[in-house]
């Protein structure tokens, strides 16, 4: 898809974004790989049941992952974006839908409002990710969770690339990836904002084709026994990145 400058997704009438938005999901929803995986983070780390967590998604699109989480029993949707894409049967879920530049603007909603926070391979979209963490920080809960994704450029796959093209695939000019986080870096931008208390991967369905996404299947499915085998091999294989972050106290 074209990169756009932020100026340019905030003009109305972006007929090309617009269209591009229509049903669009991302590989995050595929399967309710992220639906599943905000279910079992609630269940584990907050004491409220499904239906009483306000949660609020960045680069909320179409809104399918609202329709995804409603069939889990969530019920308080928030949604911010650049402007607003939602398809017409996800509407009514949506208790407020905000449109904001996230690079700059101070998000439009009060300190403390939400106790998920929910961010789909959103920050490497913006020109200014650091912005978009501290004021995350800001309208999360105290103990308030930010689930988000980035690209795991440690991949073996993502290596492999690097060392062949001098770049990473998913920076590619065509892309509209603009910021790349290293490890280094992304736990350097998160230090002082929040708690890492899980991690989790996203394995791309396209590399579980053909015979040898079938022994990988295999492997994974074997490695399921050993929690230090299965990490492992996620970490070889990961599509994306999951972090699970927990709101430290106001940094100073």
């Amino acid at each position: 898809m074209k990169y756009f400058t932020s100026e340019e997704i905030r003009s109305k009438g972006n007929q090309e974004l617009a269209e591009h938005y229509k049903g669009y999901t991302g590989r995050n929803l595929g399967g309710l790989f992220a639906a599943k995986l905000v279910k079992n983070i609630t269940e584990k780390f907050l004491r409220i049941p499904a239906s009483e967590v306000k949660l609020l998604d960045y680069g909320t699109a179409s809104g399918v992952f609202f329709r995804q989480l409603h069939n889990l029993d969530f019920r308080n949707f928030y949604g911010l974006d650049i402007d607003n894409y939602l398809d017409e049967e996800n509407k009514p879920l949506v208790r407020e839908m905000k449109t904001t530049d996230c690079n700059t603007d101070a998000l439009p909603w009060p300190n403390d409002s939400f106790d998920i926070i929910t961010a789909w391979c959103f920050l490497p979209h913006l020109e200014n990710p650091y912005h978009c963490l501290r004021e995350t920080h800001r309208i999360l809960k105290n103990d308030g969770l930010f689930i988000l994704s980035i690209p795991h450029l440690l991949s073996r796959a993502s290596i492999k690339y690097f060392l062949k093209h001098k770049d990473f695939a998913r920076y590619h000019p065509a892309k509209n990836h603009v910021t790349a986080f290293t490890p280094g870096v992304f736990q350097i931008a998160i230090s002082r904002y929040f708690q890492p208390v899980a991690m989790e991967y996203l394995i791309d369905q396209r590399s579980l084709t053909g015979f040898k996404g079938k022994i990988r299947n295999w492997i994974l499915r074997v490695s399921r026994i050993n929690q230090k085998l299965e990490k492992y091999f996620k970490e070889r294989w990961g599509y994306n990145q999951i972090w699970i972050l927990k709101k430290k106290n106001a940094p100073r």
